[in-house]
């Protein structure tokens, strides 16, 4: 899991002008969820972002671990900015069908 860098770190970054991709709220707010032991006859989300080729990419994926594991169901969905966390709404939704969560970004 990526978290927010050290001090250090953090102080190297200020002196080189960059920034830090880490959303520190979003860092806070949300932990990753148990390791799955198997994924077979699960329920996969699938979690787009509206870039160009996020959605061909989370389709293939999808197929194939639909054909490997022999998924149960899968639930297909987009955020609506790209940029920002998808919308509680949706996380919620995923959270509660979904038995694990794969997202993209495919520019």
């Amino acid at each position: 899991m990526v978290g927010i860098p050290s001090t250090h770190i953090q102080e190297r970054l200020s002196q080189l002008s960059l920034l830090t991709p880490v959303d520190p709220d979003a860092n806070s707010q949300w932990r990753p969820a148990n390791r799955l032991s198997d994924l077979h006859g699960k329920v996969g989300g699938f979690l787009g972002n509206r870039k160009a080729n996020a959605e061909f990419l989370l389709r293939d994926i999808k197929e194939l671990l639909e054909k490997q594991f022999e998924l149960r169901d899968a639930l297909v969905v987009n955020k609506f900015v790209y940029s920002r966390p998808a919308a509680e709404d949706i996380v919620d939704t995923l959270a509660a069908r979904c038995d694990f969560v794969v997202t993209a970004v495919a520019d």
